[in-house]
């Protein structure tokens, strides 16, 4: 089977980027059908700075939709989510005038109670995943990210940690303790819905490299990337940064599972040229042996920190560690024998308060 990745330089106009991105993989909307755009919206961080979709990109797509009469809902759970934190994400980032100006239905996954599924996995097994995920066609808009725990973050990981609800994703880094385990509940959840997602639309406009996913460098690529599978969009996306992609544990997992190519001599890739460009690593992963050796890396991973002067003592980092291994005292204090080096404080701190060291063993 032959797998197709779009590349389009964007010079500026969403929608005729959009447009060639989709065409090109053979993608096209089905008049009168409902559909869920999924964009990553991990925090208030705009897209200019690296870490959340493109309003413009998401405007564009709704734009097509709603031209073919389709329903369109565009909604996510960012990290930490309860009640009313998509809907101030959202305004914050420009999402929100983006999804109504161009005629979507904006959706907070948080607003009403999940819907509880078994997706049969290695190690996940019920999952709660919003109503509007199980009910409507998905189209995955993803961010081009380096991340501390994974590595990289694209499709795959903005389907399996965004479609999950509140409190949920905490659980899901507490089975996840490990890069080996954490690539493993990543496949379950991706595995379940990836029958459900019929295009995904990468944001590679404005990246980031370094300590991904909230606190790197924004990475300036011009780009938007398609394909109508989630495992080969990575695979080529992590390529075009620089990156060896079965050095992702996930993406590795993926591969062996058969859930997509098993290389990217299995993918066709058409339109523009990729960039030759090489990524810098997150500091939990200072050289390519971290890499290889990442399963094993975790109990001699650097540890987090707080700066007092940076902390607001919002309680975010408490809120959604999953081994209650933060206490709020007068500022936030880090219990280390129960921390588990999953930096999931790390991604939701909007303020870059939470400091993770470089890795202590170089390899």
């Amino acid at each position: 089977m032959v797998f197709r990745v779009s590349v389009v330089d964007f010079e500026g106009d969403y929608a005729v980027s959009v447009a060639r991105a989709l065409q090109m993989v053979d993608w096209r909307p089905e008049v009168g059908a409902s559909y869920l755009v999924k964009p990553n919206m991990l925090n208030s961080k705009t897209a200019q700075e690296g870490v959340t979709s493109d309003p413009g990109m998401v405007g564009a797509l709704v734009r097509l939709l709603r031209e073919k009469s389709c329903r369109t809902f565009v909604g996510d759970s960012p990290g930490n989510a309860y009640p009313g934190k998509a809907r101030s994400v959202f305004k914050s980032t420009g999402m929100m005038d983006a999804v109504l100006d161009s005629g979507g239905e904006f959706v907070d996954f948080e607003e009403q109670p999940p819907v509880i599924v078994d997706v049969g996995g290695i190690l996940v097994h019920s999952v709660p995943f919003s109503r509007h995920v199980l009910e409507n066609r998905i189209i995955n808009v993803p961010k081009l990210k380096t991340h501390i725990q994974t590595v990289m973050t694209g499709a795959v990981k903005n389907l399996a940690f965004g479609c999950i609800q509140g409190a949920s994703k905490s659980k899901l880094h507490s089975i996840g303790n490990t890069p080996e385990k954490m690539a493993k509940a990543i496949t379950d959840v991706y595995a379940y819905l990836r029958s459900k997602v019929e295009v995904n639309l990468m944001d590679a406009i404005v990246c980031m490299d370094g300590n991904g996913p909230s606190y790197g460098k924004p990475r300036v690529l011009s780009k938007i990337l398609a394909s109508k599978d989630a495992l080969a969009l990575d695979i080529v996306a992590f390529s075009m940064a620089g990156v060896d992609p079965s050095s992702v544990p996930y993406v590795r997992e993926g591969m062996e599972r058969g859930l997509g190519p098993s290389s990217v001599d299995e993918i066709e890739i058409l339109g523009d040229p990729l960039p030759n460009c090489k990524f810098r690593l997150p500091s939990t992963f200072v050289a390519s042996l971290s890499l290889k050796f990442a399963p094993w890396l975790s109990p001699f991973g650097p540890r987090v920190s707080i700066d007092k002067k940076l902390c607001t003592r919002c309680g975010e980092c408490a809120g959604i560690c999953p081994e209650n291994a933060i206490v709020i005292r007068n500022y936030p204090e880090i219990e280390t024998s129960k921390c588990i080096r999953c930096y999931a404080c790390y991604e939701v701190c909007e303020f870059n308060a939470v400091k993770v060291r470089k890795l202590a063993i170089l390899l």
